[in-house]
């Protein structure tokens, strides 16, 4: 079966979800310490417009995810083992359920401050900043998933497979994996180029032989 236009733009995808990724975190702005009053934090999620526009902007940056995700699960599972693009794709699907976890805890930050609910206030502030793990784990498992599989089949540049394989290890090391989470959307930028690049143009038909 031939691959439509739209097929070889989905690459491409990788593209928007940095962008709107980005955007979302940068208008919701840097929430609340754990150790942060309830006049801190209700100060915060007062000003319930641009949380919101930030919680829009994940949403649809989850969504994006799993798009680009499996455009390169497809392009990984043609050219090397299918198992590792599997596993990509499930790193993925962790990080998407972490970002779902985050927005959900935001929106609920936000009601318990037009409520006035002091006490919900901290206890909601301390969950949105331990609700993690699924996107650590979704990191760590795409990053050395795509290293190794890249390493092994060379199915994207090489360099992304040594860059991919220091911020999977990156994502293991405690504090250190804020640094992993802050360079995914740019990983993801560079990978989407890459992959638009090997994928994205058709290849020419090859020239007809003349009937002998």
């Amino acid at each position: 079966m031939g691959t439509t236009r739209l097929e070889r733009l989905a690459p491409l995808l990788g593209v928007l979800f940095s962008v709107v990724m980005v955007v979302g975190f940068l208008v919701g702005g840097e929430t609340p310490d754990t150790d942060a009053s309830a006049a801190e934090i209700f100060d915060h999620y007062d000003d319930e417009g641009p949380i919101l526009v930030g919680v829009i902007a994940l949403l649809i940056a989850g969504v994006l995810l799993m798009f680009f995700a499996g455009a390169l699960r497809r392009h990984l599972a043609a050219v090397g083992p299918e198992w590792l693009a599997t596993v990509v794709f499930g790193g993925a699907v962790a990080i998407a359920a972490g970002l779902g976890m985050f927005l959900s805890s935001q929106v609920a930050l936000v009601d318990a401050a037009d409520k006035n609910q002091e006490g919900a206030l901290q206890t909601l502030n301390i969950l949105d900043n331990s609700n993690f793990g699924p996107v650590v784990v979704g990191l760590t498992v795409m990053y050395l998933a795509s290293a190794w599989h890249v390493l092994v089949s060379r199915s994207l540049p090489v360099w992304i497979g040594w860059i991919s394989l220091l911020l999977g290890i990156l994502a293991l090391l405690g504090p250190l994996g804020f640094i992993a989470f802050l360079a995914f959307p740019i990983w993801v930028l560079i990978v989407s180029i890459a992959l638009f690049r090997r994928v994205g143009t058709p290849t020419a038909p090859p020239p007809m032989t003349a009937a002998v």
